[in-house]
């Protein structure tokens, strides 16, 4: 008989307890697409709060007051919102989150600076690529470049071959934007695949010998490291005529 009344006692205190508590729930969505966020963190104060479910509902007990409920998710600008909680009662509170919107980052690694690496390199501006490069491979704007040479071999796009202190293509790291191009069983670079590189161009930077480079790369002869343009780059249209002797 005691065992049955503390039993009764418990039951009634419990459901004492929750009829002095109010509930929140909701459900948290993606604010582009709608699709709801399983996961996703619901926080009434520090250290106490739920995750959404994989409808991305949600369901909080709380005592009666003003909360600030912040919601946050994994790539998603996290939010607050105000709500009061009423004993007996469901409030229901529904958010959408914007995804983080991330800004430009300009790749500069593996890029030797003047009086910080001890690498003998040169830079090539973009003025010297517009005037000189023309219609012919990237390479082919190196040749001024102290210790390069390079040739057109056959004469076609994408037949360029570059030569750095002796060295061949195999032997030349060859990078666009710190990411190696070269091929990965004989070291070799394929100039035809990268038609239209010219245009997008920042700077170019040869660096003779073994360069800064962090990476495993074939640059006993040395690194060829082509910055491209970032995302301010407008629209444009660039028309190129070539004039030259036939025979």
């Amino acid at each position: 008989m005691k065992k049955i009344f503390l039993v009764l006692t418990a039951a009634l205190l419990t459901l004492s307890i929750f009829a002095q508590q109010g509930t929140i729930k909701g459900v948290i969505k993606d604010a582009e697409t709608g699709e709801t966020l399983i996961g996703a963190n619901v926080l009434i104060k520090a250290g106490v709060g739920t995750v959404t479910d994989f409808n991305g509902e949600f369901t909080l007990q709380a005592d009666p007051g003003e909360y600030n409920l912040t919601i946050s998710y994994v790539g998603y600008e996290a939010t607050k919102r105000k709500v009061k909680v009423i004993a007996g009662k469901t409030v229901t509170i529904n958010v959408s989150l914007k995804t983080i919107t991330l800004n430009e980052v300009q790749v500069v690694a593996d890029v030797a600076r003047s009086r910080e690496t001890p690498v003998a390199f040169t830079n090539v501006l973009p003025a010297k690529i517009e005037e000189e490069l023309g219609a012919q491979d990237i390479p082919m704007v190196l040749n001024s470049t102290p210790g390069v040479y390079a040739t057109q071999q056959g004469g076609g796009d994408g037949d360029a071959r570059i030569t750095i202190r002796g060295f061949n293509q195999r032997n030349v790291a060859v990078m666009l934007d710190g990411i190696p191009v070269n091929d990965m069983e004989n070291g070799w670079v394929y100039w035809s695949n990268w038609f239209g590189l010219d245009v997008v161009t920042r700077s170019i930077q040869v660096q003779r010998g073994l360069g800064a480079s962090k990476l495993a790369l074939p640059s006993v002869g040395g690194t060829m490291n082509i910055i491209t343009k970032g995302i301010e780059n407008k629209r444009n249209i660039n028309i190129k005529q070539e004039v030259n002797s036939d025979g």
